[in-house]
């Protein structure tokens, strides 16, 4: 997505794709620190050769240096594995089966168009919301951009989700009263506009996640897209 592409300077703008993309299904806790780092054993010959096929449309690696396994290495990595007593999602195959399936269900970008917000101009977050409750019949968070070079840009937006994959009201969900910019997608003069992140007096370390899907488990799922 634009936005992410903007804050990540190794972000490869030219191969963000139209439609929104997979960030990960993320276990979270409700309280207390979120598990990670689970298991260090990846194997991408155990992703189905379709699902394989639709990783690499809606959860590719931006990252210039990367290619998609080593963005998926570390999704399994650091998240994936920490999900291995959800029935679903027990190894690597149903891990990222599951994602797809649940990207599908939960389209961001025609969850949003049928509620006529379209790339390329402003809304309330509140109508964004909406547009997510409409869908889902719950709460997401949605997360705006606040570098000064994309200020209340729509960086991510994220669904939770139970044990048994049902939508459920993502935590900390605040009424928002700020106006986000949905970007459309990159042209040579956002190029020109790439964010300078360490002359903002912010950390990289924060914007190094690509932004799209989530999703989360251990007490409930974080679906980040």
């Amino acid at each position: 997505m634009l936005t992410n592409c903007l804050l990540f300077p190794k972000c490869n703008m030219t191969a963000v794709p139209d439609n929104w993309i997979i960030h990960g299904l993320w276990p979270s806790n409700f309280t207390g620190a979120n598990p990670r780092n689970c298991s260090s054993f990846f194997d991408v010959s155990q992703i189905p050769q379709n699902i394989a096929k639709e990783m690499n449309r809606q959860w590719p690696n931006l990252n210039k240096n990367e290619s998609n396994d080593q963005f998926w290495d570390k999704q399994w990595r650091m998240h994936g594995s920490c999900a291995e007593s959800v029935p679903g999602v027990q190894n690597i195959g149903e891990y990222f089966t599951k994602v797809i399936t649940l990207a599908n269900m939960y389209n961001i970008k025609e969850i949003l168009n049928s509620s006529r917000i379209t790339e390329g101009n402003q809304y309330p977050a509140a109508t964004i919301q909406d547009a997510i409750v409409l869908s889902t019949t719950k709460l997401s968070k949605i997360i705006e951009s606040k570098m000064r070079c994309a200020k209340n840009w729509l960086f991510e937006i994220r669904i939770c989700f139970n044990k048994q994959f049902e939508v459920i009201d993502c935590p900390n969900v605040t009424n928002s009263t700020l106006k986000l910019t949905y970007p459309s997608k990159p042209s040579p003069a956002a190029q020109a506009l790439r964010c300078d992140v360490s002359s903002n007096g912010h950390s990289t370390s924060q914007f190094l996640s690509l932004i799209a899907f989530l999703i989360a488990f251990p007490s409930f799922l974080l679906l980040k897209v």
